[in-house]
């Protein structure tokens, strides 16, 4: 069995770990649990005030804090967004001048290796938001929708992406999968919409469509298969 932590930047990755992400793995003798990314403690107690976004010390600390256990069985990893990385994230400005996001989602991964230094880091960038994820469930989106608007805005960006994959979307500040979802989507929600969706496509079918991840996972369920 191995004990797997997923750090993660906010509370909607947090829940899509718990409710899609760690069954598939806790099967597979890698049981998995998510933390969200500390950004503020009460100096005197150590209890937490702020959670979620923050800048790469805080994701840096508290993987350095799981990380501190000598456990063989331990492993360590992380669920980033590409899109709107913190200014203090280790080589960020030498990674984004190449304009290949694949190739930076990588050479970030390797910056995030190389600034942890422990061979039980396993560091993942999602290319380029969770929202890609999302974007892989279209047709789940519209059962959740009553309000004629937002199905008519629903049906406009599916157009919009046509064959586009959902981890080949861009980037940009006003084309990023969450900006596009909120523009054409009145009353599309990142906490409430995402694990609904992302747990119906499942994380077979999250795998299919966005390969970037699915080789992610793929290598987490390793992992399992390595303790046999």
């Amino acid at each position: 069995m191995i004990r797997l932590y997923v750090i993660v930047e906010g509370d909607t990755e947090q829940e899509f770990v718990k409710r899609c992400l760690a069954p598939h793995l806790n099967g597979r003798q890698v049981w998995t649990t998510p933390i969200e990314v500390t950004t503020k403690r009460d100096r005197k107690t150590g209890q937490k005030l702020g959670r979620g976004g923050g800048h790469w010390k805080h994701w840096q600390k508290d993987i350095r804090k799981v990380l501190r256990s000598n456990a063989t069985d331990l492993r360590v990893t992380s669920l980033f967004d590409l899109y709107g990385l913190p200014e203090d994230f280790p080589k960020l400005d030498d990674c984004t001048a190449e304009r290949d996001t694949v190739v930076r989602a990588g050479l970030l991964e390797t910056a995030m290796r190389d600034d942890i230094e422990d061979h039980r880091f396993i560091p993942y960038v999602q290319r380029h938001e969770f929202e890609a994820l999302v974007l892989s469930g279209l047709e789940h989106l519209g059962e959740q929708l009553i309000d004629a608007d937002a199905r008519a805005g629903l049906e406009a960006l599916r157009t919009e992406l046509g064959d586009t994959p959902p981890e080949d979307v861009n980037d940009g500040p006003e084309t990023a999968p969450s900006k596009r979802l909120l523009a054409r989507v009145p009353g599309y929600n990142k906490k409430a919409h995402g694990p609904q969706i992302t747990e119906k496509v499942g994380i077979e079918g999250l795998k299919q469509r966005c390969p970037r991840f699915g080789a992610w996972v793929a290598s987490l369920e390793a992992l399992g298969e390595q303790q046999s």
